[in-house]
């Protein structure tokens, strides 16, 4: 399954929040957001995709720079 995917590299920090709503906004998760390895990316993503009450993991185990948007985690596991 392709997922929507926003790319934040090169985005300003200042920026990353208007950008991920405006994304969440249009996009049904499952969805893919670029971050790059920055940490203060990811907190800032984390922040905004919490407020939709999304959850987010690493898209894989050596892929840390890129998150994976779903609207529960436990629903995958029942």
């Amino acid at each position: 399954m392709k997922l929507e995917t926003l790319n934040l590299h090169r985005v300003r920090h200042c920026d990353v929040e208007e950008r991920v709503c405006s994304f969440l906004n249009w996009t049904d998760p499952p969805c893919r957001i670029i971050t790059g390895k920055s940490p203060i990316m990811k907190e800032l993503v984390l922040k905004v995709v919490d407020r939709y009450d999304y959850c987010c993991y690493n898209e894989s185990a050596i892929n840390y720079g890129s998150l994976i948007v779903v609207e529960d985690l436990i629903k995958d596991f029942e």
